[in-house]
């Protein structure tokens, strides 16, 4: 199939036409409505838009999924609030980011070094906020530790050393665009797993700072979603390869830093 389709081509957007985009934008913002898991601690669900919004890159390429997981997260916000309790910062957390992490993932082989920085980051910050900083100054519990450096360190530094090793560098990016179905299933399966690990952190960090999560729910919490995010990536996974095998079918042109 070539390679017909450019960023720079009229209507388009990173490849991705412009239609394809909002309909797939559209899409992740009705699936607001769906909730694939409950907020620990009340008040809200995880809604279906985030792993479509994850998978958005690998249809659209980086650009256009990006864009499609705005676009998304707009309309979600209106449709549902109980999944964007806190606005735009949702479409930015619920929608956006695991987009963006999925982008950085697939495209690590030239990107790597500053994926590696970016997740370090998230991580350093993800440990600190809010038991840490601001800690007892803004009325937030002790954490017990080392448990809690365990328990946070789960979602950042087996994501942080996968990128930095020759999995995520190299073969990551080559199984995504692989022929064969299970190189496909596992490389769609640890892109999306290693975003997701990194995305809860800040997801998560910004609710526990604005409803005051004591030390006890954070470590709970913690505990709550390690298995669901595992589970999430899987299916996930199951979800995109038939979708990419259709489009390979379909006789369309090739979107440039799609998958298929």
């Amino acid at each position: 199939m070539s390679e017909k389709v450019s960023g720079g081509a009229r209507g388009r957007i990173g490849g991705a036409s412009i239609a394809w985009v909002t309909l797939f934008g559209a899409l992740c913002g009705v699936t607001a409505l769906v909730p694939i898991f409950p907020y620990v601690g009340g008040g809200g669900y995880v809604p279906l838009t985030t792993p479509l919004c994850a998978i958005a890159p690998l249809l659209l390429g980086p650009i256009g999924g990006i864009v499609a997981a705005v676009i998304g997260g707009v309309i979600g916000m209106f449709l549902a609030p109980a999944a964007n309790p806190m606005g735009l910062i949702d479409v930015a957390l619920t929608a956006v980011y695991p987009a963006l992490l999925v982008a950085l993932v697939v495209k690590n082989a030239r990107l790597w070094k500053y994926t590696a920085p970016f997740f370090v980051l998230n991580g350093i910050a993800g440990y600190l906020v809010p038991f840490y900083v601001p800690g007892a100054a803004g009325g937030f519990g002790r954490v017990p530790e080392p448990l809690y450096f365990l328990l946070a360190g789960l979602y950042w530094i087996p994501s942080t050393v996968i990128v930095l090793s020759p999995l995520g560098t190299r073969l990551i990016p080559k199984w995504v665009l692989s022929r064969n179905r299970a190189e496909r299933y596992g490389g769609i399966f640890l892109a999306v797993l290693v975003s997701l690990f990194i995305w809860w952190l800040p997801w998560t960090r910004v609710y526990w700072y604005a409803f005051h999560f004591s030390a006890e729910l954070g470590v709970a919490t913690h505990v709550a979603y390690s298995w669901w995010v595992v589970a999430l990536s899987a299916i996930t996974a199951v979800i995109t390869i038939p979708l990419v095998e259709a489009l390979e079918r379909s006789g369309l042109p090739k979107i440039q830093g799609a998958i298929w």
